[in-house]
């Protein structure tokens, strides 16, 4: 009887053995699996701020240079005898000129839906790409909204067109540029535009970062 139950006993602990080892290669290749998808993720991930980074220098330089231009025609307004009125016009054509930028987030959207940026816990690394998608990428969105609705509803349009030094386009372009409304509109969107320079050069700095740190883990894993 005694020898029925040790043999009993071996067998359901063999059993159980098997089935809990069973358990653990399935839990391992699975996770293997995830591990590998999640290095697929990182690298649609990199390829996505490569493209994104330099296409977020050149909205900088392009912000930047209408801004020093909305600067110039600031300082002649501020002092009426350095206004020159063809070099107000021809800076006004600069500076509403630059792009927003608007970042591409497919591939960071794909990992956090599936989990698998986050499943093995929030690293350093996922804190640090949420920090560009979640934090940076949203604040650009909403602050190039409102730099584009600034500019199309409080700014007066200019005509700088080929017949811009015509006493009737001149005088209809010097009504509005010495109007109560142009010097507040101008001084609006130079603030939110500086404002907005500021924001992409914050985000530039951290989409480096990240594009460096996902370039390091890729080359370890390959």
């Amino acid at each position: 009887m005694k020898n029925i139950l040790a043999r009993g006993g071996i067998e359901f602990l063999a059993v159980f053995l098997g089935i809990a080892l069973s358990l653990y290669v399935d839990e391992w290749r699975e996770e293997n699996q995830i591990r590998e998808r999640l290095m697929a993720d990182y690298h649609s991930i990199q390829k996505d701020l490569e493209i994104d980074i330099p296409y977020l220098e050149r909205i900088i330089v392009g912000q930047t240079r209408g801004y020093e231009n909305g600067m110039e025609m600031i300082q002649m307004l501020d002092k009426e005898e350095s206004f020159n009125y063809g070099q107000f016009v021809k800076s006004s054509l600069f500076v509403t000129s630059g792009s927003t930028f608007f970042g591409t987030k497919a591939s960071y959207q794909a990992s956090v839906s599936s989990g698998r940026l986050t499943y093995f816990g929030i690293d350093s690394l996922s804190n640090e790409i949420g920090k560009v998608y979640e934090h940076h990428y949203n604040r650009l969105d909403l602050n190039g909204l409102l730099l584009d609705e600034l500019n199309f509803f409080k700014l007066p349009n200019i005509n700088s067109g080929p017949r811009y030094l015509s006493e009737k386009i001149k005088q209809q372009n010097l009504d509005k540029i010495f109007s109560p409304e142009y010097y507040p509109g101008l001084k609006d969107f130079l603030t939110l535009q500086n404002s907005y320079i500021n924001k992409c050069k914050w985000a530039l700095e951290q989409m480096k970062r990240v594009n460096a740190l996902l370039l390091y883990q890729l080359n370890i894993k390959s």
